[in-house]
């Protein structure tokens, strides 16, 4: 099953989609400046394309609570939620931004630009893909 991640930003929507087994992650794009209803038109286009899940990173702090971010994050997800046939789903996102620029940094790559987004993206997509494996194992973990 294909699935896409998103990372929701103030400016800026990183964006990863995984392989059509569904086990890896990958950093796809970043969009810019693009209100909940251009959301939804990618997404649509998208779910054409054989995405069958949307997962969206919630920010919450370090204690576990929601802030604004994390309102306009649900506001996202009401705009796409009834797209048939697609999951939404909203994911912790805690440390993503950390732990993609910590990949960038491995690889080599430049930490400036838009590359994060995307990266963090796929960190969130990627938590998401391995919990829904250890979920078909029988194994249990919390997602949010």
């Amino acid at each position: 099953m294909r699935s896409l991640g998103l990372d929701i930003g103030n400016r800026r929507i990183g964006v990863a989609i995984s392989d059509p087994l569904g086990l890896n992650a990958t950093p796809l794009e970043v969009l810019n400046d693009m209100d909940a209803a251009a959301l939804r038109a990618y997404v649509e286009e998208k779910v054409q394309q054989g995405v069958k899940a949307v997962v969206i990173g919630l920010p919450l702090t370090m204690g576990g609570r929601e802030g604004e971010q994390a309102r306009i994050t649900r506001e996202y997800a009401r705009s796409i939620q009834d797209i048939g046939e697609v999951r939404v789903v909203l994911w912790d996102e805690r440390l993503s931004t950390v732990e993609a620029k910590r990949r960038l940094r491995e690889a080599g790559r430049s930490l400036r630009g838009r590359k994060v987004d995307a990266e963090a993206a796929a960190v969130i997509l990627q938590a998401f893909l391995e919990h829904h494996a250890h979920d078909n194992a029988g194994e249990e973990r919390d997602g949010c």
